[in-house]
């Protein structure tokens, strides 16, 4: 049976401030200064092993939460952290967890739901702490922020060797007494002994360890200044998304879990939209040749990610249907899964795709010329470009009602996706408050078209898995389940046609155009 309990010494954070302890002061010493000068009460913390679970990416850690797995009485048990408010939930598990939905029903998974989505949970450090817990009180002695002095030992999950962590001072403010926080810092910063720490105790810990503290790896980060060359910038654009794409394929190859393809995939459109988008950079003949390539490799990965796309549908909605009808279907498309992945798996291990990895790099690291290299402006290029996409989306959404072909539909969301790949490559070239004008209604544009897109697809993809089941002699039920599942998404792309005026509408609104206005046209000229 499934446990939830709270620990009132973990209590989750409102404000949060970290610091590295100087090696030679005792937890002690500090301690007593502390009690000295606060109001306390004090709690040992107890050395007790534990795991802490993430993705690949570090959701949970960038959310501000934590996620730890122990052994209790022999059990694994599951400990959320969340970031602001509420108690620590716990859940005793009968193994550890790799998905959401390995975790039993209830509050814990519904808090971890939308931070991880599909992504599989990976250990990232196993590590025992030890030390001191201060609650600071007021005059009610009710707790309003506490203090950890913590020192410990941690290693890689996959590493027998452990390694002293440093001693660190981590001040949290409970929710609602924010003021009492601010006054407690300066206090806190007074003790002698104590360096700013600019990280979280797990990114110190990963640090520390020498593993990867890994952020968003669905976008590119490149600092390109306002008045980098053009084919200087868009070089450093390129090879920044090679590296994401040599990032997610050992998680795509190894299939640890949906989002490494998806990344991967979106990468390679990215890198595909942007060589026809970026223009006058490089000649026309190494823009047509590897454009060719990636498409090539983006074409490969679109039928799995469809494929990966309803086999999540179908999780979330498998209770809806007759248990023996769905494990058919299941088995069935599980088998067109691996199927599929074993292709692309092949393409991947294919002499076209190493070569087509060897010679874009060798070609993005060539010297560039002197002459070449202060002929314009990435900026003045990419704004140009962006400047006529935005008014192109904006033109067409007037023209745009609840009769208009799917086909036009589709031209918008192709318009909407080419701005957002722009802007997301080159985001420190314009106003932060333009760009926020201009990204509100990009980003709906691009759900709601999204959407219509997937329910499309997805309606398309069924009706072609009902008829290769039904040529393999599958159930009856089986076969009214995938007419069902079509007959839902046709109905769920009907819903959001009417959806798609509306939000269009909102990209075409005076702000938005003025936002485009100053960003693009201005920077362009």
């Amino acid at each position: 049976m499934s446990e939830m309990k709270g620990f009132s010494a973990e209590m989750p954070i409102g404000c949060e401030s970290v610091y590295f302890v100087r090696g030679d002061l005792p937890i002690e010493v500090l301690t007593r200064s502390l009690q000295s000068l606060l109001p306390t009460r004090y709690q040992a913390i107890v050395p007790r092993p534990f795991t802490i679970l993430d993705t690949f990416d570090g959701r949970i850690r960038k959310n501000g939460a934590r996620l730890t797995i122990r052994l209790n009485d022999g059990r694994p048990r599951l400990a959320w952290q969340p970031r602001y408010g509420g108690r620590v939930l716990e859940v005793d598990l009968a193994q550890a967890p790799c998905f959401v939905w390995d975790v039993p029903a209830g509050p814990l998974r519904n808090e971890l739901m939308p931070v991880i989505g599909a992504r599989r949970l990976l250990p990232q450090v196993d590590a025992s702490h030890s030390g001191t817990l201060l609650d600071i009180l007021d005059r009610r002695s009710k707790t309003v922020a506490r203090v950890r002095i913590e020192s410990g030992q941690a290693r890689s999950p996959r590493s027998p060797t452990w390694h002293s962590l440093p001693t660190m001072l981590i001040l949290s403010g409970l929710r609602g007494y924010d003021d009492e926080y601010a006054r407690l810092k300066p206090v806190i910063e007074s003790r002698p002994g104590l360096q700013v720490c600019p990280e979280d105790p797990v990114a110190v810990m990963l640090r520390h360890l020498g593993l990867p503290v890994r952020d968003e790896i669905s976008c590119p980060r490149v600092q390109l200044a306002a008045s980098i060359p053009a084919e200087v910038g868009a070089r450093q654009i390129y090879l920044s998304l090679l590296e994401m794409m040599r990032t997610s394929e050992p998680g795509l190859r190894d299939n640890l879990d949906t989002e490494f393809l998806h990344d991967f995939r979106v990468t390679v459109r990215r890198t595909r939209s942007l060589l026809s988008q970026i223009q006058g950079v490089f000649a026309p003949e190494i823009i047509e040749r590897f454009a060719r390539e990636f498409s090539w490799l983006g074409k490969l990965t679109g039928a799995p990610r469809d494929l990966d796309v309803l086999m999540l549908t179908l999780r979330e909605r498998q209770v809806e249907f007759p248990s023996d009808d769905m494990d058919v279907l299941v088995d069935f498309l599980v088998r067109v899964q691996q199927r599929q992945r074993r292709e692309l798996i092949d393409a991947l291990d294919s002499d076209r795709y190493a070569r087509l990895l060897t010679e874009w790099e060798a070609f993005l690291r060539q010297p560039i010329l002197c002459e070449t290299s202060t002929k314009s402006r990435l900026r003045q290029i990419v704004s140009l470009r962006a400047w006529r996409l935005s008014r192109r989306i904006a033109r067409r959404a007037k023209a745009i009602d609840d009769r208009t072909p799917a086909k036009r539909l589709h031209e918008v969301r192709i318009a909407a996706k080419k701005l957002r790949y722009l802007i997301d490559v080159t985001p420190g070239f314009y106003a932060a408050e333009d760009l926020d004008r201009i990204l509100r209604p990009l980003k709906k544009v691009q759900r709601v078209l999204g959407d219509f897109n997937d329910a499309h697809v997805q309606e398309r993809r069924l009706l072609e898995y009902r008829r290769a089941l039904a040529a393999e002699g599958g159930p009856q039920g089986a076969l009214v389940a995938l007419v069902r599942l079509a007959s839902e998404s046709r109905r769920r792309r009907s819903e959001l046609r009417g959806h798609v005026s509306k939000v269009l509408s909102r990209f075409g609104t005076k702000t938005t155009r003025s936002a485009c206005r100053r960003a693009f046209k201005d920077a362009s000229a």
